[in-house]
């Protein structure tokens, strides 16, 4: 898993509102964590909160991207993105038909009183919630800027999602033949020097599909190491 940087002139809007709700770190020790983060001058947005024998907490980055740290997994590494759905069964039936992915837990399982499911993608675990029908009581965990629909991630803090396929043009005709929203065709970026296109995913959500070699032959095991691209990853 790697998180790309773009500078931008300006600063963005926060991705909270979007389908794209936060992204998590795992942890280990609860308690220390949130009071060497707190200490460092990181901002609170949840304090410190027990689930089961586990610990989250939530914090503020530098453009309110809002940051988990989840001692479930017992590591420190990247753990997951955790996406907002109006719809959720349809939702997983998106990315298993168009990126295969299977869900992991049973269709009928919840958290908070809300259908929830998980898509495991190699290291990262993809969370999805559903939010409640327009018109339920709104639940206490749901982000007070989420409204009727969700915007568009483009161009938000977390801008979006991306996956790697070894056969880029097989993606992508095979998504264009089953009706996908191809908002750029295939094109390689300046910035990372990476051949991809975005489609278009459910609730608003972007998605990049960038062809590479799995690890460690592709530039995911050899690391981007030209000048343009060092200090972006």
């Amino acid at each position: 898993s790697f998180m790309l940087l773009t500078k931008v002139t300006t600063a963005p809007p926060s991705n909270l509102g979007t389908s794209l709700w936060h992204i998590g770190w795992a942890g280990v020790d609860g308690e220390s964590e949130f009071a060497w983060r707190t200490k460092e001058g990181i901002r609170v947005q949840t304090p410190l909160t027990p689930l089961r024998s586990n610990y989250y907490m939530y914090f503020w980055g530098p453009d309110q991207e809002l940051i988990e740290v989840y001692t479930g997994s017992r590591n420190h590494r990247f753990e997951h993105v955790h996406l907002l759905a109006s719809d959720l069964p349809a939702t997983l039936r998106w990315f298993q038909t168009y990126l295969g992915q299977t869900p992991r837990m049973p269709l009928d399982s919840k958290l908070l009183d809300a259908p929830i499911n998980l898509l495991r993608i190699d290291n990262v675990n993809l969370y999805l919630m559903e939010r409640p029908p327009l018109g339920a009581p709104r639940p206490a965990w749901l982000p007070r800027e989420v409204g009727d629909t969700f915007p568009l991630t483009d161009g938000t803090a977390i801008d979006h999602i991306a996956f790697s396929v070894v056969d880029i043009k097989r993606a992508f005709e095979q998504m264009r033949r089953l009706g996908v929203v191809i908002v750029r065709p295939i094109a390689k970026s300046r910035d990372f020097g990476l051949t991809s296109f975005f489609v278009r995913g459910p609730d608003g959500l972007l998605v990049e599909i960038v062809e590479e070699l799995p690890v460690p032959e592709g530039v995911w095991g050899r690391g981007m190491t030209s000048e343009r691209n060092r200090g972006k990853h």
